[in-house]
């Protein structure tokens, strides 16, 4: 088990990273920013960059904000996240509701980042009954 800094060690680091700010208000609240980090154990002084953590969703993690991806794989998750695969949708209807939701996506850019979440597991991809008389392939798309 990790074994924490002394407070007054830790005051001292934010104070020395802190020192060179001019303005007293922003050096308080710089001070208690970088006091917190470091009381949270993280490394303040890592030159402003905070470490950041991927989820899953397609979201990433800085200094508790979230920010989600953009594109086609990310409007695709935020899908995912609303609960849109729950019943298997075929391509067509993927493309449809996301120009529902303002995102106007080619089919075809559609079909790379849906294979790539079936290879991450977020999503299974099956063969649909077919049900016309062509001679294509079609896949529908559900969560797990």
């Amino acid at each position: 088990m990790k074994k924490s800094k002394p407070y007054a060690e830790l005051v001292t680091q934010a104070e020395e990273a802190t020192k060179a700010i001019r303005d007293p208000e922003l050096r308080r609240v710089a001070f208690e920013r970088v006091l917190d980090d470091l009381l949270a154990g993280g490394n303040a002084l890592n030159n402003g960059i905070s470490t950041q953590k991927t989820k899953g969703n397609g979201t990433t993690k800085y200094r508790g904000k979230t920010k989600v991806s953009k594109g086609p794989k990310g409007y695709i998750r935020e899908l995912i996240n609303d609960g849109f695969f729950k019943k298997p949708k075929t391509i067509t209807e993927v493309k449809a509701e996301l120009a529902n939701r303002g995102h106007h996506i080619a089919r075809t850019s559609l079909s790379g980042p849906l294979q790539k979440l079936c290879q991450e597991r977020v999503l299974r991809r099956h063969k649909a009954k077919k049900g016309d008389k062509s001679n294509k392939a079609t896949f529908n798309y559900s969560e797990w």
